[in-house]
């Protein structure tokens, strides 16, 4: 068999050509060609006489390293390119497909809002969208969305959302908003962001041929290398409410070499650790950048950091980044910088001489009769003319290129020296916070981290994780993969995959579990502790026996016994009521009537008892459902908090209502089976945990069975 050969370049048509000749090969006796590590791996057909020489034929490790990389690299560039697609499709499909109020109850569109111009804000301009009706949506900072006036699809109005409060939404546009969008009924829908798709395809082109640390990094991460182990490393906790597990966990990523990852079980104080981690990270001198796949979790880790004496910026798009941590960002930071006054004094000059030059005639193509700008310079130099083309003309066109060319040269003088401020602001920092897809911005081009500490690592797709990987010498990342992987439109498994759960289950290791939880109530974790956590999950103090007793409201006396105050867990068994689930003739998704209207009735009731609306949240895994329910509250006028399970990960209420909406007498329960929805479902609540569902439908499935006798052995269990 003919061995590879390997060429220490990228060699593409006429170099690769080339090369082969000096080889005595041609193109056509290529069986297959693989590029990596900046080399080119070339497979000859069997036919092939020649053998090549000793130093053309690349060791098996090298041979493995580039097909493996290549593999990796290509794959997942098809797979982001079709999840890109599918997300712009499903957008437009449903903007077509259901009514403005149907899309406004699943929480992607506002409207019926009126624009005012508030006025410019780092270089943006900013338009508040109001009503006097409340604003229930799932839009959130920092997110794209479509402004129209009539058909949305016929608009190619686009912000980002800035600010969005109980009556209305500020947006942020590049450029001066049209008329039109400061009148009545305007219409406002959650749009996608194709630049974030772009960022992972030129990262993982980057990582093809990475080199030095990034290259040995993207090897750990694809199993082509070992890690080395993690030696504990002693340090003084800045915070001592750490618990043990907190600083075993801070003790192993202090002491890791390439990379550590910490298991965060819900409410096990996960975002305290990271704090503390970087905290520590400082104190030893390591540049810290911080990181998460959401703005968010992005600004959640900077409001706990921005306690400390720290040099931080936040990396962003400026009205992506809460208001009240705006200081922080690197524009802010910018304007405050003592150079940027005569910057701005730079740009104003720039304005002048623009409105000189314009007093000459600009060479457009039809002015200048095709000529080149270096032959119009040319031809005044001389006293010339051509074309028939007036001196006066041509003299008033060479005016405006040499005044041109003045302005260009002052404009890449200005650019340059705001870079150098931008620089110098990152440099100086101690913590640098960005998204993943931010860290791949060309504000962090020039720039390279210590460390990399990721949050939200089991809820983004792996070419998003890599971006900060890429950034850094190691890295840790935080998450918890029995809790729901990244939401996918495209349904492509691959993309569901996470590189947190990929290397706990590799390198176990170089892992930490968070055990002790401050969130719920020692029954409502009872459950998940024993079949998601191996039983490690100890309840604190605090928390262990609370309820809603404590918080001193009233008793229930519609529904005394599934909102007694003092029992924490509650089952409604609908088996034997009329409760039957079903599906719109446009949907695939379905609803159960019965329990939407049980869901309000009790939201209802623990508002009577003298609960708050933000104490409690309604859960389902069914859109339809989501939009039954919020229809009821919109009517009633209750504000709740309603959204689908894989919405409220990351979220916490006193009081969770969950409806499973299945009834049927197959035993069908969908995608109900995924284990982690349910997981992530039971651990949201605080203090009470009340779940409404068929439990003949549920019990055909085996960890439902077995939820549901936890469910009669611990709680209130009741037959409606």
């Amino acid at each position: 068999m003919t061995p590879p050969i390997i060429l220490p370049k990228i060699l593409k048509d006429k170099d690769l050509t080339l090369a082969l000749r000096r080889l005595k090969l041609k193109t056509s006796d290529i069986k297959s060609i693989h590029y990596g590590d900046n080399q080119t791996l070339i497979f000859l057909k069997k036919r092939v006489k020649n053998k090549p020489k000793k130093e053309l034929i690349p060791s098996r490790k090298t041979e493995e390293e580039i097909l493996k990389v290549e593999a990796f690299v290509e794959t997942y560039r098809y797979l982001i390119e079709r999840e890109r697609i599918a997300e712009i499709e499903a957008q437009i499909w449903e903007i077509k497909t259901l009514s403005a109020h149907e899309r406004e109850l699943f929480g992607r569109a506002i409207l019926g809002l009126r624009g005012r111009y508030l006025g410019e804000q780092f270089y943006y301009h900013l338009v508040r969208f109001s009503r006097d009706k409340r604003i229930e949506t799932e839009i959130a900072n920092g997110d794209i969305v479509l402004v129209s006036y009539g058909d949305p699809l016929s608009s190619d109005l686009t912000g980002t959302v800035y600010e969005i409060k109980r009556h209305y939404i500020t947006v942020a546009f590049e450029n001066a908003p049209p008329k039109w969008a400061l009148r009545d009924n305007i219409r406002i829908d959650l749009y996608i962001n194709d630049i974030t798709f772009k960022r992972m395809e030129e990262n993982l082109l980057e990582l093809l041929h990475a080199t030095g640390r990034t290259r040995a990094l993207r090897n750990i991460v694809l199993g082509l290398q070992k890690p080395s182990p993690a030696k504990p490393l002693s340090f003084t906790p800045r915070d001592t409410r750490l618990n043990p597990a907190q600083q075993k966990a801070i003790s192993g990523a202090l002491g890791s070499n390439d990379l550590f990852l910490i298991h965060g079980p819900p409410g096990t104080g996960k975002t305290s650790t990271l704090i503390e981690l970087i905290l520590q990270e400082t104190k030893r001198g390591q540049k810290v950048l911080a990181t998460a796949d959401s703005n968010t979790a992005v600004d959640n880790m900077l409001s706990r950091l921005a306690d400390y004496k720290l040099n931080i910026v936040r990396i962003g798009h400026p009205v992506r980044i809460a208001e009240a941590l705006q200081k922080y960002s690197i524009h802010f930071l910018y304007e405050q910088h003592v150079e940027t006054l005569s910057l701005k004094e730079g740009w104003q000059e720039i304005k002048e001489m623009a409105r000189q030059r314009d007093l000459y005639s600009k060479p457009t193509q039809a002015r200048s009769r095709g000529m080149s700008h270096d032959r119009i310079l040319s031809l005044v130099h001389k006293g010339k003319t051509q074309r028939g083309i007036s001196k006066e003309t041509m003299q008033s066109m060479a005016s405006w290129i040499k005044a041109n060319e003045k302005i260009d040269r002052k404009v890449k003088e200005l650019q340059e020296r705001e870079q150098q401020i931008y620089d110098r602001i990152i440099r100086d920092a101690d913590v640098v916070l960005a998204t993943n897809s931010m860290a791949r911005s060309e504000m962090l081009e020039n720039h390279h981290f210590d460390v990399s500490v990721i949050d939200e690592g089991s809820q983004q797709m792996i070419p998003s994780t890599l971006i900060p990987i890429a950034k850094a010498d190691r890295f840790i990342i935080a998450g918890d993969h029995k809790q729901l992987p990244p939401t996918v439109v495209s349904n492509e498994p691959r993309l569901k995959e996470t590189l947190f759960e990929k290397l706990i289950e590799r390198y176990p290791n170089l892992s930490s579990m968070l055990t002790v939880q401050y969130r719920m109530h020692e029954k409502i974790m009872r459950f998940s502790n024993l079949h998601f956590y191996g039983g490690r999950l100890v309840a604190d103090e605090s928390v262990r026996n609370h309820t809603l007793a404590d918080l001193h409201i009233r008793e229930s006396t519609k529904y005394p016994q599934i909102l007694n105050p003092k029992h924490p867990l509650a089952f409604v068994d609908m088996s034997q009521s009329d409760a039957t689930e079903a599906q719109s003739s446009r949907s695939t998704s379905y609803y159960n009537e019965a329990e939407a209207a049980l869901c309000v009735d009790l939201a209802k009731e623990l508002l009577a008892m003298g609960l708050k609306a933000e104490d409690i949240g309604i859960i389902t895994p069914y859109a339809a459902q989501i939009k039954r329910i919020k229809k009821v509250l919109e009517e009633e006028d209750i504000s709740v908090e309603t959204k689908t399970v894989d919405g409220f990960q990351g979220q916490e209420k006193e009081v969770i209502l969950i409806s499973f909406v299945r009834a049927n007498d197959q035993g069908e329960i969908g995608f109900l089976k995924d284990a982690r929805r349910l997981n992530v479902a039971v651990t949201r609540a605080r203090r009470k945990l009340i779940c409404i569902g068929d439990a003949k439908t549920l019990r055909h499935d085996k960890l439902f069975n077995e939820f549901l006798s936890f469910m009669e052995k611990e709680g209130t269990y009741l037959k409606d």
